[in-house]
C-alpha cells in the first residue's frame, strides 16, 4: 500500500495523475496517515523555475548519472543568446519526469523509507474493514493469568494484529512468545505466527501477525512461550494466552 501511493504521490507531483488516481491519492493519505512528499514538490518547484530562466540548469555529472540514466544531461550549463527565443521541447517534460522518478528509486535506495507503526497499520486495516471486529485473549494460569488483549484478522488481506496486555517482559536471549493460529480446515496442526519479544515497561503492545502460510478460516490464535528463535512445531508447553472465535 505504502509503495502504491509512493507511485501516486510522484504522479502528483509530475500532474499526470487522472481524476480516478488523485482520488486514490488522497484516500491512501487519508488511510496511511501521510502527506506528499514535500521535498519532490520542492524539486519540481526548483526544476520548473529553472526551465522558465534562459539559462538551464545545470547537474554535476555523477548525479545527473545516478538519478537520471535515460537522459542525457550537459556537461555545463547551456546559455542561449539573449536575442533567441527559447523554445522547450517535449523531451524537457520526460526529463523532468524521468530525474523526479529516479530520485525517488534513488532515496528509497540510500535511505531508510519512513515506515509506519503497527498501532497505524492496525487502524488502517480497521478502517479499510469496518466489519472486522477484535477477538479477545484471554490468559492462561501463573505468571499469565493476567494476560489479555485482543486480535485482529482479514482473512482476504492475510493481515493482522495483536493488541497485547498483562504479559510479562522477555530477555529474547532465554525464551521469546510465538504465535499460533489454528485452522482446521487447513491442517491438523497449527500455523506458525510470528515469534515476537515483549519489552519492559509497556502497558499496551501492538504486534503485526506473520503467518507462515495463508489462513482462510481460523479457530483460535494461541501464543506459546518458546526457547529464542522459536519452534517448527510447539509442544505448547507454556501456554501464555488464548483466542478463541
Amino acid at each position: 500500500m505504502l509503495s502504491r501511493f509512493e507511485e501516486l504521490d510522484a504522479g502528483r507531483v509530475l500532474g499526470d495523475l487522472d481524476a480516478e488516481e488523485s482520488a486514490e491519492w488522497s484516500e491512501l493519505a487519508q488511510q496511511l496517515g501521510v502527506s506528499g512528499d514535500a521535498s519532490l514538490d520542492l524539486l519540481a518547484a526548483e526544476f520548473e523555475a529553472a526551465l522558465s530562466r534562459e539559462t538551464a540548469p545545470a547537474m554535476p555529472l555523477g548525479l545527473a548519472e545516478r538519478l537520471c540514466p535515460v537522459v542525457e544531461m550537459p556537461a555545463k550549463a547551456a546559455v542561449v543568446p539573449e536575442d533567441s527565443k527559447v523554445v522547450v521541447g517535449p523531451w524537457i517534460g520526460w526529463a523532468a519526469a524521468a530525474c523526479l522518478l529516479g530520485l525517488l528509486v534513488f532515496r528509497g535506495g540510500d535511505t531508510e523509507k519512513p515506515t509506519l507503526s503497527a498501532d497505524s497499520r492496525r487502524d488502517a486495516l480497521l478502517r479499510q474493514e469496518a466489519g472486522l471486529k477484535g477477538i479477545p485473549f484471554a490468559g492462561t494460569t501463573g505468571d499469565f493469568a493476567k494476560a489479555g488483549g485482543e486480535v485482529v484478522w482479514s482473512d482476504g488481506k492475510q493481515e493482522g494484529y495483536m493488541t497485547l496486555s498483562g504479559i510479562p517482559a522477555n530477555d529474547p536471549g532465554q525464551y521469546q512468545y510465538q504465535l499460533w493460529i489454528v485452522d482446521p480446515d487447513r491442517d491438523a496442526l497449527p500455523v506458525d505466527g510470528g515469534v515476537f519479544d515483549i519489552p519492559a515497561g509497556e502497558g499496551k503492545v501492538v504486534i503485526p501477525i506473520d503467518s507462515k502460510l495463508a489462513v482462510r478460516k481460523p479457530a483460535a490464535f494461541v501464543i506459546t512461550r518458546e526457547k529464542p528463535g522459536g519452534v517448527v512445531k510447539s509442544a505448547q508447553e507454556v501456554v501464555v494466552a488464548i483466542a478463541k472465535l
